[in-house]
């Protein structure tokens, strides 16, 4: 799955993702390739996680604001009001 990560200065593209955790008003998710679509709201103060298919890789990034995430079958957008930092 194809993974798009939009911040006010940046863009960050990863193109072999195998999961993708997030943390929504409803709960935490794990979204993988063939998800149903759906957009969803990003939680403040909460960890957004992915996992690299090619090195096996996972990454985190903790949300200081609410995001929004894009889903479709073969990919995902995440917009961020903040610059990406991994924690």
């Amino acid at each position: 799955m194809k993974l798009v990560i939009v911040s006010p200065h940046n863009k960050y593209e990863y193109d072999a993702v195998e999961w993708i955790e997030a943390s929504t008003p409803s709960g935490s998710l794990v979204i993988k390739s063939g998800h149903a679509p759906i957009i969803m709201t990003l939680i403040a103060g909460s960890d957004f996680s992915f996992l690299l298919s090619v090195n096996g890789e996972k990454k985190i990034i903790k949300l200081l604001r609410p995001g929004f995430l894009e889903v479709n079958r073969i990919s995902a957008l995440v917009l961020i009001s903040q610059d990406m930092t991994e924690i």
